[in-house]
């Protein structure tokens, strides 16, 4: 049999075939199919249209409220949630997680509908996060609801593209500089343009879980199709841990056939931020240092997880954000949020002057922490658009979470071994 990547074997394994070729149209029974509010009513439209009246998998249906938070007043998001409320109680969809829960991509790993070799359906190529435990997200739009009424679906295999990892990050940069390094390298050539994108090397193994979903979570920028990280003993102990159903050792074959491959020396990533519009334009720290801020905000699916949390604390803890500046803090799931509790870091947050939000997407789409014409924030979440968070007329820079932090206590843009007081000893 020919020799094959990790994604060709997922893919051949769901489609029920020993192989599949790169390019080939197939048909794909997904392991689940996931679900967000946001475009929930996009979706019951659909199913009215074609005059669907029952779903054809409910156990492989998985549905989160992770955009909106909370019940607003003036909003109608509240009918969203009392829909879906009605929705997968009449259809049995037991995978049904409620505002709070936290976003789609840890309630995937952390409940293990992801592990090793299952194909997930998706309406959000920032869910490829879950490809840190061997998961493969392929993300299709609205197109995501036929998961609903038929059993398969079609998907194109990608070319793989390999990414080699060598050394360790040093003091101060964390993950989310290696995937602006890599965005800034990579995005305009088309390098990885519809690209599986495979992580190896020694590298991949001095980078924590939660370090190799912040770089799954933000490939899809780069063109990139979907997301794998190579599993070791460390992604291995942790699915075994959660595992919902089976697992398979799906690591690429030594002669299998990529496009291309690329290498990071991890020693040489330094702290990076992304100025607006565009995502591909990251610069070191310096070049924008100084640049006076109105908010910070922490959180969104590339960083919300428990290493983020002690990153951000390991600068906020014994000072305090400059008066001018608003800082909000989200934790990405309600086991993060627990957990960062027991380890006292939202005491750290609360004495710092930060605001701790909900578990969600909040501050990253607007729906909490809306900027004014003029202001200015820097944030850890996914875009930096024009008008991302309110006002065209308000900037946008993106940044690592211990640069956030930072940043919030200056009030202005800056790196974090640059604050006067010397930082705690700690995990950044």
């Amino acid at each position: 049999m020919p020799a094959q990547t990790t994604v060709q074997k997922i893919i051949a394994r769901a489609a029920g075939r020993p192989h599949v070729d790169v390019g080939a149209y197939v048909d794909v029974r997904p392991d689940y199919v996931c679900f967000q509010e946001l475009y929930w009513p996009i979706h019951k439209a659909n199913l009215a249209r074609i005059g669907a009246t029952r779903v054809v998998a409910p156990d492989r249906i998985v549905m989160v409220i992770d955009h909106t938070t909370a019940r607003a007043m003036g909003s109608i998001h509240h009918e969203t949630h009392h829909d879906l409320e009605r929705f997968t109680r009449e259809h049995g969809i037991r995978n049904f997680f409620k505002a709070g829960t936290g976003l789609r991509h840890l309630v995937l790993t952390e409940n293990g509908f992801a592990r090793p070799g299952t194909l997930i359906f998706s309406d959000e190529g920032n869910i490829a996060s879950i490809g840190a435990v061997g998961a493969l997200n392929i993300p299709i739009s609205t197109e995501v609801f036929v998961g609903l009424v038929r059993d398969t679906n079609w998907v194109q295999v990608p070319e793989t593209v390999r990414i080699r990892l060598d050394g360790q990050l040093p003091r101060g940069s964390t993950a989310r500089d290696l995937i602006q390094r890599i965005l800034a390298d990579m995005t305009r050539s088309g390098a990885l343009l519809q690209a599986c994108v495979e992580f190896h090397g020694p590298g991949t193994g001095g980078l924590t879980l939660d370090d190799r979903q912040t770089v799954l979570a933000s490939l899809f920028h780069s063109g990139a199709y979907t997301g794998l990280m190579e599993m070791d003993d460390r992604a291995w102990t942790y699915v075994r841990e959660r595992a919902a159903g089976p697992v398979f050792d799906d690591r690429s074959d030594p002669d299998a056939e990529i496009r291309s491959e690329f290498a990071y020396d991890l020693s040489g990533i330094e702290p990076m931020v992304t100025p607006p519009p565009e995502m591909d334009a990251a610069v070191p720290v310096s070049e924008v240092a100084g640049r006076r801020i109105d908010q910070a905000t922490i959180g969104s699916c590339a960083n919300n997880r428990l290493d983020d949390m002690r990153a951000a604390a390991w600068v906020l803890r014994g000072r305090r954000v400059a008066p001018h500046v608003a800082l909000y803090v989200t934790p990405g799931s309600r086991s993060i949020y627990a957990e960062a509790a027991k380890e006292g870091l939202l005491t750290v947050f609360a004495e710092a002057g930060a605001t701790v939000l909900a578990p969600g997407c909040t501050t990253c789409w607007g729906y909490q922490g809306v900027l004014s014409a003029g202001e200015r924030l820097i944030s850890t979440q996914q875009f930096n658009y024009h008008g991302r968070n309110g006002s065209r007329e308000a900037e946008v820079y993106l940044a690592g979470p211990a640069v956030v932090a930072a940043s919030a206590v200056a009030g202005e843009i800056c790196n974090p071994l640059s604050l006067d007081a010397p930082v705690s000893e700690g995990a950044a």
